[in-house]
């Protein structure tokens, strides 16, 4: 039986420390604005009725599309294009041991696709690392990658199997669609495809736009039949069914939006934008952790309830979900965050006098054009009872522009990557990195 653990409160504050030597522009506590639970409890989202459509939708395609097969992750496994072993810096001054592993040369070097959440099987398994179709079927250690093209109109999502080691891993992209069976069967989801985060069968994506918060069900994969046209759909005539080129597509099944409808707003009022999502199984209900991406301090780290029986997010006797806790960052431009039980990881800039990193002119740079200096940052909770505190500390440089992280309890691994591909007058440095890192509380 798990410990109980219970993080049930709105923290209001969090504080940047920063080690001797180093000095940050955003080292000050958040404003008088920081959530509250009273402001917490006006953030809301609801699913309005979406699972009851997207599932009989999803069953309504599958019967009438001939030219779509359902199928099995362990098929995405097989095909596709293969890992190679890290290629880049990964700037990392950490004790702790980490690997690295690159994407294929296309994926490494295209403009079209930009890498951005992280999850995996050591997700979406309590108590292992493993992903298992059935009983009696091979078991596999699988990261999950999300990715959007350059508009924002597409969105994918790479699996890639690591069980014989990170460098060598196959790999296939999964296009993510919603299904329209009075339509051309399915449509593309447009999203920036900013956070993953697998519990169970089901893949959460959370990103900015109206809706929020997209669910799907890994036990429905569809297999295309057409993998050369560009289109997304079956088309009448043929019907041959295409994703955007790929090989495979996955059906929403439902998605969350902000009650009343509405865009989200950064660091202001009670509809936040979503930059990431991961998993904590150690609090009580198991939580999913976002962040918000801010150019400057105050972006919000929230927690969202989770229900074990259905895999959803949990509603209240209203049906409605709302985070239970949440802090106001210090950290600019915060792109992710995980946590365990007091410890946690989170991303973005680095403060002013980080050591020097491969990828920025001079290596000293901040900023420089679209690229960041990024840094990974030690977070700790003061307690795990009502009003803990937040408190953030320096701890690393990392690759450039560094996105979501992941951490897996069974495996004591940390995941985290990054999105640049080279601007001219730096080449591509896209790695996935994992470290080991037992409870958070490694150096």
């Amino acid at each position: 039986m798990r410990t109980t653990r219970r993080l049930l409160a709105a923290a209001t504050s969090a504080v940047l420390l920063v080690p001797a030597g180093l000095t940050s522009a955003s080292a000050a506590a958040p404003g008088p604005d920081a959530m509250s639970a009273a402001r917490l409890a006006q953030v809301r989202l609801t699913d309005a009725g979406s699972f009851t459509r997207g599932v009989a939708e999803r069953a309504a395609v599958e019967r009438s599309r001939p030219g779509l097969r359902v199928t099995a992750l362990d098929e995405v496994f097989a095909t596709g294009q293969r890992t190679r072993p890290a290629c880049h810096d990964a700037d990392l001054r950490v004790a702790t041991t980490w690997r690295a592993f690159c994407w294929s040369e296309t994926d490494d070097l295209t403009a079209g696709w930009y890498p951005q959440g992280i999850t995996g099987s050591g997700d979406a398994a309590n108590g292992s690392q493993r992903y298992v179709r059935c009983p009696g079927c091979p078991a596999h250690t699988v990261v999950a990658v999300s990715w959007h093209n350059r508009s924002d109109t597409l969105a994918r999502v790479s699996f890639v199997d690591v069980s014989q080691g990170e460098a060598g891993a196959p790999y296939d992209h999964v296009l993510l669609v919603a299904p329209d069976s009075k339509g051309a069967g399915f449509r593309r989801i447009a999203s920036h495809a900013d956070g993953i985060a697998w519990y169970g069968h089901l893949l959460f994506l959370f990103t900015s736009g109206p809706q929020l918060v997209h669910v799907f069900d890994l036990r429905h994969i569809w297999a295309m039949s057409d993998t050369t046209s560009g289109a997304v759909g079956c088309a009448p005539a043929t019907g041959a069914c295409s994703a955007a080129g790929g090989s495979y597509a996955l059906p929403r099944i439902g998605y969350y939006r902000y009650v009343g409808g509405g865009r989200c707003a950064n660091r202001v009022g009670t509809r936040p934008c979503f930059t990431s999502v991961s998993l904590d199984r150690s609090s009580t209900p198991d939580s999913l952790v976002t962040t918000e991406y801010s150019t400057s301090a105050g972006g919000r780290v929230l927690r969202w309830p989770l229900d074990a029986r259905t895999g959803r997010l949990a509603a209240g006797r209203d049906g409605r979900v709302r985070p239970f806790a949440g802090w106001k960052s210090p950290v600019r431009r915060m792109q992710g965050a995980a946590f365990a039980a007091r410890h946690g990881v989170v991303t973005g800039l680095c403060p002013r006098g980080a050591p020097p990193v491969s990828y920025m002119p001079g290596g000293g740079a901040a900023i420089h054009g679209k690229q960041a200096k990024a840094c990974l940052f030690h977070a700790t909770l003061s307690s795990l009872r009502p009003a803990a505190t937040l408190s953030l500390r320096y701890w690393t440089t990392a690759p450039s522009n560094i996105q979501n992280v992941s951490y897996w309890p069974a495996s004591g691994q940390l995941w985290t990557l990054n999105e640049f591909r080279g601007n001219g007058a730096f080449g591509s440095d896209r790695l996935v990195v994992v470290l080991d890192c037992p409870a958070l509380d490694c150096h």
